[in-house]
């Protein structure tokens, strides 16, 4: 049993570099229970060095279209065997208890639970249609296609257009531990914004993100992470 994680990076380096470590962590949590997993990040840039100091594999590819670089690292880890292939991002960090059990392979692991988190809020919002993931696609989907599911020249809506990618139905596998399991920090540049997602799919805004996070996740991560966000909103002050 093997798990993929497939994440593009560009710039965002010590925010990349928290979250890759985060990533790591899910990683050896994976591991202590059978489950052998591996991070490949796609860049061209210092996300590389990030990736290499932490034994992740990595491939070096132009920023230009997100999904080539999504198609990229979904390929490399079919041919290296991945059962399971996750995309995700670079800004994310995710509870390993999400994976746990891992799916049939038949089905595909999805969750309506993200949390977006600014400096002084977080929102848990409920996503419908396909969910807002991290997907958990098997082999048997991927490689039909190639491990490449995604039209080459994009640079949004790659979650949705994956699955479009497939050409055939999918069985949906809701997977909700707890709003927190799956969190994205935004942070600039964004593709998507913290206030077009709460508008859209918003439950609950809580004005207190870090003690939460830390409660869920390595408190000094999320105290890196804090404090990188404050830097950032001084600067753009």
């Amino acid at each position: 049993m093997s798990v993929w994680f497939v994440t593009p990076a560009f710039a965002r380096f010590e925010l990349t570099a928290i979250c890759l470590e985060q990533r790591q962590q899910v990683i050896e949590a994976l591991a202590r229970v059978g489950v052998e997993a591996h991070q490949v990040v796609i860049a061209d840039d210092e996300n590389l060095d990030v990736a290499r100091g932490l034994g992740m594999h990595t491939i070096e590819q132009d920023n230009i279209f997100l999904s080539r670089k999504f198609n990229d690292g979904e390929e490399y880890a079919g041919r290296h065997g991945a059962e399971w292939i996750v995309p995700i991002g670079s800004d994310s960090f995710v509870d390993p208890a999400y994976f746990l059990p891992l799916p049939y392979p038949r089905m595909t692991r999805t969750s309506g639970m993200y949390a977006p988190v600014q400096l002084d809020r977080l929102a848990e919002l409920k996503v419908g249609q396909v969910g807002a993931g991290p997907h958990m696609f098997h082999r048997s989907l991927m490689a039909p296609v190639g491990f490449r599911p995604l039209p080459e020249t994009l640079n949004k809506n790659c979650d949705h257009n994956t699955i479009r990618g497939f050409k055939r139905p999918i069985r949906l596998e809701w997977r909700d531990v707890h709003p927190l399991q799956y969190i994205g920090f935004r942070y600039r540049p964004l593709i998507t914004g913290y206030d077009g997602m709460w508008r859209k799919w918003g439950v609950v805004e809580r004005t207190d993100p870090w003690e939460r996070l830390a409660a869920v996740y390595p408190p000094d991560l999320v105290e890196r992470a804090r404090l990188l966000m404050e830097r950032q909103a001084e600067v753009a002050a």
